[in-house]
């Protein structure tokens, strides 16, 4: 039997995944903890025993809050421009993935 297969499609799919840029400045408390504060969303802060610790609750919370607003097809509340550092903090850039 010399069955004829449908050419294969080389082309991958193409899916739409949101991606948004977390700006996050963090600070080191006496005591060694962290405090951790999302720059270009509003009222998203946290704090923390490590700087490993608050990113991963400030990208669950910054996470939630995009998704809700994008779920709802309204526009995300972006704080422009970005909230700035503060002399003792320093700036993380995270891509956050819906």
């Amino acid at each position: 039997m010399n069955e004829q297969r449908p050419p294969l499609d080389l082309n991958p799919i193409q899916l739409t995944v949101p991606v948004f840029n977390c700006i996050v400045h963090v600070s080191r408390n006496e005591d060694g903890s962290v405090n951790a504060r999302v720059a270009n969303l509003p009222n998203i802060a946290c704090s923390a025993s490590s700087e490993r610790d608050a990113l991963a609750r400030i990208v669950k919370e910054f996470k939630q809050f995009a998704k809700q607003f994008s779920e709802q097809g309204a526009p995300i509340p972006w704080v422009e421009p970005p909230s700035p550092k503060e002399s003792n903090e320093q700036s993380r850039l995270i891509p956050v993935h819906l």
